[in-house]
């Protein structure tokens, strides 16, 4: 890189910072400022070389055409529904991503989920801080012999079919849009449509990333095919979930339970009919927390910058619109 110095914007560095610091040395200088709007943010960056982003910064047409210098669009995490990609690959400027790096923690928070809920384990608590103890409410259902529906396809999915061997589980449904089914590693994993997976699968886990497509696709005409002993876990998008639908199945017992780590809005407010519900296990948005996944997404954010300013491609699997490479 020499000695030119380079910009980067990043309005909250996600813990651990030092490896970031470490990856970017002298070469770089940082801004990190909060913007209460689209005006003060392009105040802010209208200069920068580069941005380093949390889904919490929006990257529209308009702000990235008002960044004439901006080289790349780095974003922490899968999920880049906050940044306009028709407009930067228009512009040439290379946005990236970090999938895969919490793949497996996700999965196995999932895997935590479906026991919790299976089990009343978080429910169980609240009834020993009362003074209770076991009673008939706390029969449960076993992971063994179940059918387990899968909605999409992508690493975390496929991390998740490949955690449940030695669980026993009779059949894995998977519904994805792909049109290119793989032949899976697990001889009891067969495709399926939506509505044919909705009705036969006593867990429905959630795997799919935000689209137009996805938006609301779970809702009252879904839940009225499910079955009343099913439970649907999510720990992907909230909004893929229409949440009133939702609530109304819990209340009117059309399935047996949730377990939900995302949310239709975030963080949700003490209003939230969910939280006073007996059949609903809820966390904070913490499926990716743990620190070995944090601090690789960290250093492969802060990676794709780098290799940007190196003179290199970023890494295929990182890159989000891989035309601004092409030719």
């Amino acid at each position: 890189m020499g000695d030119q110095k380079w910009t980067i914007y990043v309005p909250v560095f996600r813990e651990p910072v030092e490896p970031q610091l470490k990856l970017f040395g002298k070469e770089f200088t940082i801004i990190t400022k909060r913007a209460r709007n689209e005006a003060e943010l392009v105040a802010i960056i209208k200069a920068v070389d580069a941005v380093l982003v949390t889904q919490d910064t929006p990257m529209t047409r308009s702000i990235i055409e008002a960044c004439p210098n901006l080289r790349i669009i780095s974003k922490y995490g899968v999920g880049v529904e906050s940044i306009d990609i028709a407009a930067a690959t228009q512009m040439g400027i290379p946005v990236t991503n970090t999938p895969g790096v919490n793949s497996d923690t996700v999965a196995e928070f999932t895997i935590g989920l479906i026991f919790t809920l299976m089990r009343h384990i978080q429910k169980a608590k609240v009834h020993i801080q009362k003074g209770g103890w076991k009673n008939q409410t706390f029969f449960g259902c076993e992971l063994m012999g179940s059918t387990i529906g899968v909605v999409g396809y992508g690493n975390i999915a496929k991390r998740f079919i490949r955690k449940l061997d030695g669980f026993d589980v009779r059949e894995i449904l998977v519904y994805t849009e792909s049109k290119q089914h793989e032949i899976s590693e697990c001889a009891n994993l067969h495709y399926a449509d939506l509505p044919t997976l909705l009705k036969k699968a006593e867990v429905i886990t959630i795997h799919k990333s935000l689209t137009p497509t996805s938006r609301g696709m779970i809702g009252e005409p879904e839940f009225n095919i499910m079955r009343k002993s099913s439970i649907l876990i999510n720990t992907s998008r909230g909004a893929i979930i229409q949440e009133s639908a939702l609530i109304k199945a819990l209340k009117e017992e059309k399935i047996a339970g949730a377990a939900l780590d995302v949310f239709e809005s975030e963080p949700i407010t003490i209003e939230n009919p969910m939280l006073y519900l007996d059949n609903v296990v809820l966390t904070p948005h913490i499926g990716s927390m743990t620190h070995t996944a944090r601090e690789r997404m960290v250093v492969t954010a802060a990676m794709n910058i780098v290799n940007v300013f190196r003179g290199n491609c970023p890494n295929p699997q990182n890159l989000v619109n891989s035309e601004v490479y092409q030719g």
